[in-house]
């Protein structure tokens, strides 16, 4: 049995794969922002597991982190609590079995590019929008991981000697600060649920679809596959986001542009592949 935790923003899951060996349900609690987050952690994973032995647990943490020794550095989207967590020494030491740990979108893109809407392409970005913006690149099934992780997130889209907004990696006009759901928040009053304004989802569909454009100059991308809590807005920005890409990209075709298929878990999926390689199960395949 594996354990399997994904850290984000503004909740954490935890589940344990079953007797075929996928993700079980998952428990969902807030983040919290003070405390212990190790003991925390711990804790949901025990909730899970039952009188169950682990045999190792992987973790979908958001960045920057310390990937070989499983530690998060100082992830802008956690409070300070979170900062400098060792999750090899908390969490292994409390289960007695090995701790991996990889970036949440890089798990997320996985998950998706085997199992979900990036399925049967060569090369698959995907963007997670939701507190934050994360990204993760696959190509040929396997993670592309270069000097340090992806930060599409945070590529700068209106720069500040232009009056981009601030944000909060200390840059301006990243894309994070213009259409996360922290952005959203910030630039237009109301959680990204609440938002009802078709000029404001226009803009975002704007900026994402910006995103795409770069991406497609850099990768040559066969699909880009959006997830997370913003994208369950998907038909107020997907149309001008398809439009932005049209009529901004020239010297390549555009990539399949798709909504993510697989659920709010897909991280702990993603996660679960890095440590046990699993074909991808019946129920996922259309």
């Amino acid at each position: 049995m594996i354990g399997l935790v994904d850290i984000g923003g503004t909740k954490c899951l935890a589940s344990v794969t079953g007797d075929r060996g996928l993700p079980g349900t998952p428990l969902v609690r807030p983040t919290p922002t003070g405390g212990d987050p190790g003991g925390f952690l711990s804790e949901m994973l025990d909730s899970v597991r039952g009188e169950s032995v682990l045999e190792a647990i992987a973790v979908a943490t958001p960045g920057p982190f310390d990937r070989e020794r499983a530690t998060l550095l100082n992830p802008p989207g956690l409070s300070e609590a979170w900062h400098g967590l060792d999750l090899r020494a908390t969490l292994g030491r409390h289960f007695g079995c090995p701790v991996f740990a990889e970036n949440d979108a890089n798990c997320a893109a996985l998950a998706e590019a085997r199992f979900g809407a990036g399925r049967g392409f060569p090369t698959v970005a995907y963007y997670t929008v939701s507190t934050g913006i994360g990204a993760g690149v696959v190509r040929d099934g396997e993670l592309v991981i270069a000097r340090h992780d992806t930060e599409a997130g945070h590529q700068v889209l209106w720069p500040a000697h232009l009056g981009g907004p601030e944000c909060h990696c200390g840059g301006h006009g990243c894309l994070e600060a213009l259409a996360s759901g922290n952005a959203i928040r910030k630039r237009f009053g109301v959680a990204p649920e609440e938002l009802d304004d078709p000029s404001a989802w226009a803009e975002i569909g704007r900026w994402l679809g910006l995103a795409v454009v770069n991406t497609v100059a850099l990768l040559d991308c066969d699909v880009v596959v959006f997830g997370g809590g913003v994208v369950k807005a998907w038909e107020r920005f997907d149309q001008e986001l398809r439009r932005t890409v049209r009529e901004s990209l020239f010297l390549q075709p555009p990539p399949e542009i798709r909504r993510a298929e697989l659920g709010d878990d897909r991280n702990v999926w993603g996660a679960m592949t890095l440590v046990r390689g699993l074909a991808p199960p019946a129920t996922l395949v259309q």
